[in-house]
């Protein structure tokens, strides 16, 4: 590396800096899906402090007084072995203060969140594929209506251990949202919203297999779709590879501190993407 680096906050100003990274490394967001991480998150950036060039990005999302997540970490191939990756996520540790933190990572990237006092508490599997509507499910569902956003946000909250109101909020807005309700309570729900060329569905919140299957049938719309499914549901993986959505990568579900409690009958099923969980 010719010159040191500066790293420093960013904003949604910098979107074509974290757009280019991103596209370096083949994945699969739009500009309209890293603005939205940007808008909701606090994202840092390491710059060459010679040329001011972009050469790392990393966002975190604070999600309640105790816990946080961390996504799209980057950093451009000309400048790996150089230690940026572990400066930008010292500098997300230290803005986070005392929060536990969580994140999904691949088994490239794992040694490093090792280092920096990460553990494994659990797997994800990436299922997708083109799917076609097949699916009938007799579970009675229901289209979610701007009233009943309040007591997702909660049923989320117990289930996960997380305030990701302002996360389910902006999904809840751009996507397709459907719930089941048993004595007047919602027991479970699901999210489909436009990701990358297709859609990706999640969160997906249910009590049982069952339920998620009738929850994924509902909202689920044709072409290419995305879940990120936890590994413990296994059914739910059957389920998705008979619908042509096969399992891909497994990535490694990584805390700091000690993970949030979940309370409530609910389970996560899949995740609301690979930055939210």
């Amino acid at each position: 590396m010719s010159s040191p680096i500066d790293i420093e906050t960013a904003d949604v100003s910098y979107l074509p800096d974290f757009m280019a990274l991103v596209t370096e490394v083949g994945w699969p967001h739009t500009p309209e899906d890293v603005s939205s991480l940007l808008l909701l998150g606090r994202p840092w950036r390491a710059i060459d402090r010679e040329s001011r060039e972009t050469i790392g990005v990393a966002i975190w999302w604070p999600m309640g007084r105790g816990c946080g997540r961390v996504g799209l970490v980057i950093v451009s191939a000309k400048f790996q072995g150089y230690g940026i990756g572990r400066a930008m996520m010292q500098k997300v540790i230290e803005d986070a203060g005392t929060r536990t933190l969580m994140l999904l990572a691949t088994e490239e990237g794992k040694p490093l969140y090792d280092k920096l006092g990460f553990e494994s508490v659990g797997l994800t599997q990436r299922h997708q594929g083109h799917y076609s509507l097949s699916s009938t499910i007799e579970r009675k569902t229901h289209p979610a209506r701007l009233a009943d956003l309040s007591e997702i946000v909660a049923l989320d909250a117990r289930v996960t251990g997380f305030d990701r109101s302002s996360m389910i909020t902006h999904m809840f807005d751009t996507g397709k949202t459907n719930f089941l309700r048993a004595h007047d309570q919602i027991t479970g729900y699901a999210i489909a919203r436009p990701f990358g060329l297709g859609n990706v569905l999640g969160p997906l919140i249910a009590r049982n297999e069952d339920d998620a299957e009738a929850l994924f049938a509902a909202t689920a719309g044709p072409g290419i779709l995305r879940i990120d499914r936890l590994i413990e549901a296994e059914k739910l993986g059957q389920f998705l590879e008979a619908k042509n959505l096969p399992g891909h990568e497994v990535t490694h579900s990584m805390a700091r501190g000690s993970p949030p409690v979940c309370r409530g009958n609910g389970h996560i099923f899949t995740m609301a993407s690979h930055a939210w969980g």
